[in-house]
């Protein structure tokens, strides 16, 4: 899959994580549309139930980042994991965003585009989603 011209918005999770970067959104097979999608749309079940996603819903935000507790214990949780495994780091993609939004989108894209071949970054398992070409996007 090619990387857009530009990633809007609501492909970035209330949490901070790049939806169009994440291998369950590259997968061949039934792609997950992102977090932000309608509910009966989303097939994983660990996306459907997020408790981040529905805990910022609820309280009638969009971001993670806007809410006063930011980052909270269950962000700081998964950004341990995806800074430890997939060298992420959701609380500074939460600072930034909340900085310049539109900055921080550019980044992501620039972050997560093969420059072999302008295909997607897979976050999880780095590697380009278009020439399958492994990447180290430190």
């Amino acid at each position: 899959m090619r990387m857009t011209g530009k990633i809007e918005e609501s492909m970035i999770a209330p949490c901070g994580v790049n939806c169009l970067a994440c291998s369950a959104y590259l997968v061949g097979k039934k792609p997950c549309p992102g977090c932000r999608a309608p509910e009966e749309q989303i097939s994983r079940k660990s996306c459907r139930s997020c408790a981040k996603k529905r805990c910022a819903f609820e309280q009638g935000i969009q971001w993670c980042f806007e809410c006063s507790r930011f980052p909270c214990a269950r962000i700081k949780s998964l950004d341990q994991r995806y800074r430890q495994n997939y060298d992420v780091n959701l609380i500074q993609n939460g600072l930034d965003a909340k900085r310049d939004m539109d900055a921080f989108l550019q980044m992501q894209r620039d972050c997560f585009t093969c420059i072999s071949c302008g295909g997607i970054i897979d976050q999880h398992h780095k590697r380009c989603s278009e020439c399958g070409k492994a990447i180290d996007n430190k």
